[in-house]
């Protein structure tokens, strides 16, 4: 659209002629006045051999070349000589901007324009175009300085304060672009296509509630449309409504067969509905639209890089107020044979300790032991509603070998719902005494993800563990959670959460086994956004708890920082540190605190 514009521009400028009287060759008049135009070039030439100094026979070549001969490039270099002539003359810098313009040379355009204003800086139409012209060159800073001195001179310049939050979200100021189309839309709510502008800023911004709420307004005003269509699907996308944003593509698609943003909004998709090859295919056909394209290539690193073979080394520390340590180092795995199926594996090494005189000591007194883990399986994509996994290896402590084992299932009924039925078998390795003396703990869980809409998230985990020492465990949890904030750098959830589990009997094993266990507790989740490549979360909890020992509840807490560095990089390190202060950990511990780093080689 914008180069359209310059273009019309273009040739109406190059229609007028030059504002000054100037004597112009007789024959060259008479071979204009019979349409023989390459002739009046060919003569104006010759006059210009003798005086090249007429700078108004140049602009007359480029008026000849630009409306009657189809030769924006020679309009342009004629429009050059002439500015050669006369480099103060504000107007022939403009129409040399102009026919750059039409040539499709943005960078000359831009140049001459910059000379125009600088010659005339309150010139209201020099400013516009050097705002449209700074825009196709990419140089945002000079359109946002373009747009701004509009304003200066007109504080009520419509396209000026619309072009000041497009420009703003080009520049990727996604926050301060969401105030500039606010503030526009307070004034100005007669206009279908800032409506749709807005919510796609806001949708970029992640805060998906907000930008469907606009979009519901949009429909309501102006009877939506295919661009309230498309975008409305590119919220449902990355929200993780892939089957309602596939429904709205796959209307669009037939009319629309090589959309560039329909094509993105299906890979994404086709991505969050657990469909990776279809996803890879559409991937393909978003690269071959504009293969180029930034946008295209983060689209790449999103959908590619969960399907890249891996390794991670890791190392987590942990101790607290129960007198135990563990530590633990290990390597693990991921071979990708294709995007539904894998191989994975690993090794690991857990050292435990505790204080002489704790009770966690090994039954012959001993206060440390070691636990060695080799393990092998897979994971299988069956369809987008349901994987499966499953791995089996051997656990070995104090010479005692064991089978370990896990099995999974993945299922997603359904846009708002995701489940993981999980069954896994190991050796209680909580302190010295219980790993000593061979506990199995086989941990029976159902943890489920419920996002009735796009503000708010409701988990809950029911489990049933059996271990070898006759005792059984059961577990409750239940935490819903809303989303308050989601800006340009910063997501902040609010939340309760209930915590009940409890045991058969306590037989003195070396873990922690109430009878009954309760928390309740106000949590928030924050992430700060660094990069798209790296970001920050802190997570807070308080609340009060009690177990069957206690005569009331106490209040306790927790925090927890989690670095993301290379989110989509060769190289990812993810580190945590969290802090606990309550009661109802593995032993029993009312203070905790961990710190574990890992790090990822992409293949």
């Amino acid at each position: 659209m914008m180069r359209r514009s310059l273009i019309a521009l273009a040739l109406l400028a190059a229609t007028s002629l030059p504002a000054a009287a100037q004597t112009v060759p007789d024959a060259g008049l008479r071979a204009e006045m019979q349409d023989q135009w390459a002739d009046a070039v060919e003569i104006y030439a010759q006059a210009l051999q003798t005086n090249p100094t007429q700078a108004h026979l140049w602009e007359r070549i480029a008026d000849i070349r630009a409306t009657r001969l189809n030769d924006p490039t020679g309009a342009a270099q004629a429009l050059g000589e002439a500015v050669r002539l006369a480099p103060d003359d504000t107007r022939l810098h403009a129409r040399l901007s102009q026919a750059h313009a039409v040539a499709q040379q943005p960078s000359a355009a831009l140049a001459a324009i910059e000379r125009a204003v600088a010659l005339e800086p309150a010139n209201p139409a020099y400013l516009r175009a050097r705002a449209e012209l700074a825009a196709w060159q990419g140089d945002h800073a000079a359109a946002l300085d373009s747009h701004r001195r509009l304003l200066a001179l007109a504080p009520d310049d419509r396209e000026a304060q619309l072009g000041i939050a497009r420009v703003l979200h080009w520049r990727g100021e996604l926050k301060a672009s969401d105030r500039a189309y606010a503030a526009y839309l307070a004034r100005h709510s007669d206009a279908p296509e800032p409506w749709l502008e807005h919510a796609r800023v806001v949708t970029e911004l992640g805060d998906y509630a907000r930008a469907l709420d606009m979009l519901e307004t949009h429909a309501q005003r102006f009877d939506g449309g295919p661009a309230w269509d498309k975008q409305i699907a590119r919220v449902l996308a990355w929200a993780q409504r892939p089957a309602a944003a596939l429904t709205v593509v796959e209307r669009l698609a037939p009319a629309l067969p090589d959309d560039y943003e329909l094509a993105y909004t299906r890979t994404v998709a086709l991505h969050h509905g657990h469909r990776p090859h279809e996803a890879l295919a559409s991937l393909a056909e978003t690269a071959r639209l504009r293969p180029d394209s930034p946008e295209t290539h983060d689209l790449e690193r999103f959908i590619r890089t969960p399907l890249r073979s891996n390794v991670t080394v890791g190392y987590a520390v942990s101790a607290g107020s129960d007198d135990v340590d563990v530590r633990r180092a290990g390597v693990r795995g991921e071979y990708v044979l294709n995007p539904e199926t894998r191989l994975i594996g690993g090794s690991d090494r857990q050292w435990l300790r505790t204080d002489t005189g704790s009770g966690y000591e090994r039954p012959d007194g001993g206060n440390h032991i070691g636990y060695n883990r080799t393990w092998l399986g897979a994971q299988h994509r069956l369809n987008p509603t349901l994987a499966l996994d499953a791995w089996v290896g051997q656990g070995t402590a104090s010479g005692d070998s064991r089978v370990i084992y896990q099995l999974g299932a993945d299922i997603h009924p359904a846009d708002e719902l995701a489940l993981r039925l999980m069954r896994r078998q190991d050796l209680h390795t909580v302190s010295p005494r219980a790993a000593a003396l061979g506990i199995e703990r086989r941990a029976n869980s159902l943890d489920a993800t419920w996002t009735p809409d796009l503000r708010y998230t409701v988990a809950a985990r029911l489990g049933w563990d059996t271990f070898s020492d006759d005792n059984d465990r059961w577990e409750a949890q239940l935490a819903p959670r809303r989303a308050v904030l989601r800006t340009e750098r910063v997501n902040l959830d609010l939340g309760v959460a209930a915590v009940g589990f409890g045991y058969d009997h306590d037989p003195g094993h070396g873990y922690y086994a109430p009878s009954r266990y309760q928390r309740y507790a106000l949590n928030a989740f924050t992430y700060w956004k660094l990069s798209d490549d790296d970001g920050v979360s802190l997570a807070f909890s308080y609340g009060p708890y009690k177990d069957n020992t206690m005569n009331g509840f106490r209040t306790g807490g927790d925090v927890s920082a989690e670095g993301f560095f290379g989110i989509y990089r060769d190289w990812y390190l993810n580190v945590k540190a969290a802090y606990s202060d309550y009661g109802g950990g593995d032993t029993g511990a009312y203070r905790s605190h961990l710190f574990e780093v890992n790090l990822t080689r992409r293949f």
